[in-house]
């Protein structure tokens, strides 16, 4: 019954790459557990459909409102126009403009109430500058459109969350971008995140340093005590379970122990080459700072498998099923 199933959208994302491959396999896997909603371009959809077993068998379906009927492998599709320059494993700015069309129309139906929520497949950002678009990231996208004043993700990878307080920027500005109300609003959102899925007194996270062995009472930096423990107190004080500031080569061990089942990591690499490391493929974005159900993969488009069929979409899967479970447990 369509009351039983959320309507969940797929970006295709970068069409250049394996993204609608992955799509088109992540659809395949549902199982008729939620209704998708795509929007890419439907011609380039069944060019990489053609290089994926079973993808036949795919009953595709214009959207037209929200969809009424549900069935195992049925797609309503959004079609978005896409210039005459794309193709596999190339970066143009046809395919750059396409995935940025192609995220601006599934908002769109977001907004409208059409779908519940949705993924986006990998994208190149790249793509965007080929465009003339001057984005570094979705995550501007998403900020620009929803009028935020930010806009953030929450990695999921099993049971362990992570959150990272300074973005995409150059090395040498990190310091000056750190503060202590970024490092509390970064666990505020990773805190929150985290209650969707456990209760949340079992939400303990910890908090990493920034200099080498935390700083080493000052010998390697002040920053742990002007800037982080300040956050942590603060923290402390709010009555959630915080510890650190922790040595950053160590504390994802305490989130693969169990001590914590959250980290909050002060910039960009540092969280991503800890849970890399670990979970390579497998950690799932929820967005943060944004009035909707958001998730998308950890990687990006795989153009050397594009138009193959060999891309793995394990991580497309289960942010689909990160992205149902976020929309059920919300609408309870």
């Amino acid at each position: 019954m369509l009351e039983q199933l959320p309507v969940l959208g797929i970006i295709l994302g970068d069409h250049a790459g394996s993204s609608p491959e992955l799509a088109a396999k992540a659809v395949l896997a549902a199982k008729g557990n939620y209704i998708p909603v795509l929007t890419g371009n439907l011609e380039r959809f069944q060019i990489s459909c053609r290089h994926v077993e079973g993808a036949d068998s795919l009953q595709v379906r214009p959207l037209k409102g929200r969809p009424l009927e549900d069935g195992e492998n049925t797609v309503y599709f959004c079609d978005v126009p896409a210039g005459p320059d794309i193709h596999f494993s190339a970066v143009t700015g046809d395919s750059g403009r396409l995935q940025y069309d192609s995220m601006v129309k599934m908002m769109e139906l977001e907004r409208a109430g059409i779908v519940d929520g949705f993924a986006m497949a990998p994208i190149t950002k790249a793509g965007f500058h080929a465009a003339g678009l001057k984005f570094s990231s979705e995550f501007e996208v998403y900020k620009g459109y929803y009028k935020t004043e930010q806009c953030a993700a929450v990695i999921k990878c099993e049971d362990i969350f992570r959150a990272t307080v300074v973005g995409h920027c150059a090395f040498r500005e990190i310091v000056d971008r750190l503060t202590s109300d970024g490092i509390v609003a970064t666990a505020h959102a990773l805190l929150d995140t985290m209650a969707i899925f456990k209760d949340r007194k079992n939400c303990r996270i910890a908090v990493a340093a920034l200099n080498p062995h935390a700083g080493e009472d000052g010998l390697f930096g002040t920053e742990e005590a002007v800037i982080i423990q300040p956050a942590i107190d603060q923290l402390m004080a709010e009555g959630n379970q915080v510890i650190g500031p922790c040595p950053a080569d160590t504390v994802f061990l305490k989130a693969r122990n169990g001590e914590v089942c959250g980290v909050v990591f002060l910039y960009h690499d540092q969280g991503n080459i800890a849970m890399k490391s670990c979970f390579f493929g497998d950690g799932v974005l929820i967005y943060t700072g944004i009035p909707a159900n958001i998730v998308s993969v950890g990687h990006g488009p795989a153009y050397g498998k594009a138009g193959k069929g060999t891309a793995d979409p394990k991580n497309m899967i289960s942010s689909m099923e990160v992205l149902r479970k976020l929309v059920l447990k919300k609408q309870k």
